[in-house]
């Protein structure tokens, strides 16, 4: 299918899934770097059509990318983990709204089960919300204090998940409560 590109027969060290699944750090590293820079350099062509389908980059892409963030043990793999968030963001760039929700949200709430991983979920988080690339309409003339109004004037759905799902996730954890060792905050 559409993957078929990221497989190189006569070049094994450019073949993504060759190097992806390798057990060398580096050559991990370098086939996300291959795939970032494979995908900013189609958005940056004239062509404009997709070079994966939603289900490749939702699938199968995302999850390969995601995957080193939560498996970080070592200082050695990090090089290998911010590869990773920054290819998340630029696969972030090509998903539908569906599934770049579900990621943001699933990141979001992964954060407090990963405590070891927050520096680099929070690098994430922020790659996605860098992606950022949908239509957001408020709606015309909307008042939140107008109880009466009518679902075409409360904005589209983008933009009620962010005002109701995604924007108080994100400012909970920008207020963090610090407790000392006696439970005083």
């Amino acid at each position: 299918g559409d993957l078929r590109c990221l497989i190189r027969d006569d070049e094994q060290d450019l073949d993504f899934f060759l190097n992806i699944t390798h057990i060398q750090m580096h050559r991990r590293t370098r086939a996300l770097n291959r795939l970032r820079r494979l995908l900013s350099d189609r958005e940056d062509s004239t062509d404009q059509s997709p070079l994966f389908s939603d289900q490749s980059f939702g699938n199968i892409l995302l999850p390969l990318a995601m995957h080193p963030v939560f498996e970080y043990k070592s200082k050695t793999e990090e090089a290998y983990v911010v590869e990773a968030i920054a290819t998340v963001g630029e696969i972030s760039k090509h998903l539908p709204w569906s599934k770049y929700n579900n990621t943001l949200q699933s990141v979001l709430n992964n954060l407090a089960r990963y405590p070891d991983q927050e520096r680099f979920l929070i690098a994430m988080i922020c790659s996605i919300i860098d992606a950022f690339h949908f239509s957001v309409d408020a709606g015309e003339g909307t008042n939140s204090n107008d109880k009466t109004q009518t679902p075409q004037s409360q904005g589209n759905g983008v933009w009620r998940s962010l005002k109701n799902r995604i924007m108080p996730k994100v400012e909970s954890y920008l207020i963090k409560e610090k407790v000392d060792t006696h439970g005083a905050k």
